[in-house]
Order: C-alpha cells, then structure tokens, then sequence
C-alpha cells in the first residue's frame, strides 16, 4: 500500500476501535452500528489484501525463477558443446541444439524441448562424448522446474494486481461508512466533548506526517445551536 492508503487503512482500525469502546451508546442493529462493523469488515479486508500485496513485492519468486532459468541454460549449453563435436562426425547436426539469445523463458523452455527431443535419438553419442547417463532426465526435470517457478510467479503477479484493486474498492467503501458514522457520532454524542475529541483523533488521516493539532479541524456543530437557529 501507498503511504497515504496506509494512513487511511490505520484511521479505519482506530474508528473501528472507538466503535468497540463505545458500542453501548451504538445499539446492535442501528445504522451507526450497522457502519462501525462495515469499517472493520473493511480494515480487515485490507490487511488482507497487503499481505498479498507485500508477499508479491518479495524478491523471493524472482530469485527462485532465475535460478531455475540459469540451471536450464547452464545445462542446455553443455548439449549446445557437446552437439557441436558430435557434428565433426555428422554434419546435419550443424545448426541444431541452439540455445537462444534472448533470456526470455517461453523461448528458452520451447528450446529445451526441441533440443531434448533431438537429443533422445543421439543420447548414446551424448553419453559417449562425457555427458551422464542421466543428462536427458537431467534437463527435463530442470524444464519442468523453470515451468513451475513461471507459473508461479505469474500467479502472485495475478493476485498482486487483484490486490491493488481491492485496497483501491475496500477503502472507497471506509471513506463512506467513515463519513456517515461523522454526522452519527456528532449527534450522539453532542454534550460529550470527550468523546468528540477522541472521534476527531480516531478518524484524523493527516497529510504528509501532519499531526492532529498542526491540521485546522471544524469542531461538529452543537445540536443545541441548531435547535436555537430553528
């Protein structure tokens, strides 16, 4: 989350927090109520959602694919070497068992398993030129590796970005229940000014770092003036 989703998503779990220490001035069932259990539903969600978001951040899938990729390539270079001496004897293998350039994995993995193919029709010539008994095994198993981890990757990628639009709908949702329970708890609590002070505190976001007393705040207009003005 962005610093400023942060601060909304901290204001929402201590508006939650005055609720649960207020909820005998909110009864079950009321609309006030009814909101304060919408904001938690939503702090929730959005811790949620940046376990997500952070477990996508972590450079661990990333790691783990391009080691996988350097296994792959590693091991498809030693058939590329190996190809090349089995040519002295037979030239048609010149040009094959190419590993590509480029270090994108779609055009590496469809080279392997070319390469791999090819290279099933020749193992005793491999085998013979140095290569393990098992190199075929070898590589398929560091194909399927790469596969995986791709795979896998683009999966955290997907939830990553599902995540982005869920903190994105989950604070929107807040920002209301947040505005409405404003006019609520004013009203409730009107002769209270403890308890406006610390909705006030509870629902501050900020601005940069800016504190509480640094911001100029409209304190709530007194029920009793507006019965006067009437």
């Amino acid at each position: 989350m962005t610093g400023k989703a942060i601060r909304r998503y901290q204001m929402l779990v201590r508006v939650s927090r005055f609720g649960a220490e207020h909820a005998a001035s909110f009864p079950s069932e009321t609309l006030a109520a009814r909101s304060f259990a919408a904001v938690a539903e939503v702090a929730s969600a959005l811790e949620h959602h940046a376990v997500v978001q952070a477990s996508v951040r972590s450079r661990e899938r990333p790691r783990v694919k391009a080691a996988a990729r350097k296994r792959l390539r590693d091991s498809l270079r030693v058939v590329s070497r190996t190809a090349r001496a089995l040519a002295i004897d037979t030239p048609q293998l010149v040009g094959k068992f190419r590993v590509p350039k480029t270090n994108g994995d779609h055009a590496l993995l469809i080279a392997a398993r070319v390469i791999m193919c090819d290279a099933r029709e020749l193992a005793a010539e491999f085998v013979a030129h140095g290569l393990p008994q098992t190199f075929l095994a070898d590589v398929d198993a560091q194909t399927k590796a790469l596969e995986h981890a791709t795979g896998e990757y683009a999966t955290e990628k997907q939830a990553g970005v599902a995540a982005t639009a869920g903190i994105g709908a989950m604070l929107g949702r807040g920002h209301a229940a947040v505005r409405r329970l404003d006019a609520i708890v004013a009203n409730v609590f009107n002769d209270n000014q403890s308890a406006l002070a610390a909705w006030q505190l509870a629902r501050w976001v900020g601005r940069n770092g800016r504190s509480l007393t640094q911001e100029r705040i409209a304190p709530p207009v007194p029920l009793t003036l507006l019965t006067s003005v009437a």
